[in-house]
C-alpha cells in the first residue's frame, strides 16, 4: 500500500512483524542525517521515500505516463509468433490481463502476446503448467509474465520512455529507474534486506532484477 503525503513522502507498508519486546538498532557510520532527494526512512514496518520538489520536477507526471503508454501502443508492437497487435492497458490496473496485453519472457526480454505453449516437458508430462516457459524466439527458459506500466510517477528517477521490466512482476519503467531500484536494498522482515519492485514491493529476481524489453514492430 502506498500513501502520498504533501511533503513529498511516499510510504510503503511492508510485511514486517516485530516482537513486542524486540528493538532493532544498527550503528551507521559516516552517514548524514540530512534528507536528500531519494532518501529512504525505515520506521519499523513502513519504508518512506523522501522526494524533494526539485526531484519530483524531473519525474514524469501521470499525464506524461499516459502519453508514453499511448506512444508505445501507437507504434503497434506485434507478437512475433501470433502476429497480433499488442497494447498496454489503461493506467487503471485490471485484475486480469486483457487479450491485447503484452507478455514478456524475463530471461531474454522478448515481448509476445499471451500463448499457452512453451511449457517445460516435465510439466506437460505431469499435467501441470508452471511459470517457466521456453521463448520461441531464442529458446531461453524462464518466467513468462504480463507487462504492466508502473503508474506511480514518484518512483521514477527520470522521464525517459519505459523500456525495461522488473522481474518477477513485469512492471515496466525507464532504464534508469529499473537500474536505481535494483541497487536499493529495502528492509524485509527484521534482519534482512533485498531489492524490490517499487510499484508492488515484490522481491526482485534474476541476475539484475530487470530486463530490457525487445518489441517487434508491425510487419506491414
Amino acid at each position: 500500500m502506498y500513501i502520498y503525503i504533501s511533503l513529498s513522502i511516499y510510504i510503503h507498508f511492508s510485511p514486517r512483524i516485530y516482537p513486542c519486546r524486540a528493538l532493532c538498532v544498527r550503528q551507521v557510520e559516516a552517514e548524514s542525517q540530512e534528507l536528500v532527494d531519494g532518501s529512504l526512512i525505515d520506521l519499523c514496518g513502513a519504508t518512506l521515500l523522501w522526494r524533494t520538489a526539485d526531484g519530483l520536477s524531473r519525474t514524469p507526471t501521470l499525464k506524461h505516463l499516459e502519453a508514453l503508454r499511448q506512444e508505445i501502443n501507437a507504434a503497434r508492437p506485434q507478437c512475433p509468433v501470433g502476429f497480433n497487435t499488442l497494447a498496454f492497458p489503461s493506467m487503471r490496473r485490471k485484475d486480469t490481463p486483457d487479450e491485447k496485453q503484452p507478455w514478456v519472457y524475463l530471461q531474454c526480454g522478448h515481448v509476445h502476446g499471451f500463448h499457452n505453449w512453451g511449457h517445460r516437458r516435465e510439466e506437460r508430462e505431469e499435467g501441470r503448467e508452471g511459470r517457466q516457459r521456453e521463448c520461441p524466439m531464442c529458446r531461453a527458459k524462464g518466467p513468462y509474465v504480463p507487462l504492466w506500466l508502473g503508474c506511480e510517477a514518484g518512483f521514477y528517477v527520470d522521464a525517459a520512455p519505459p523500456t525495461h521490466a522488473f522481474g518477477p512482476c513485469g512492471h515496466v519503467c525507464s532504464e534508469k529507474t529499473a537500474g536505481f531500484w535494483s541497487q536499493i536494498p529495502l528492509p524485509h522482515g527484521t534482519h534482512t534486506f533485498h531489492a524490490a519492485c517499487p510499484f508492488c514491493a515484490q522481491q526482485l529476481s534474476g541476475e539484475q532484477g530487470f530486463v530490457r524489453l525487445i518489441f517487434q514492430g508491425p510487419l506491414d
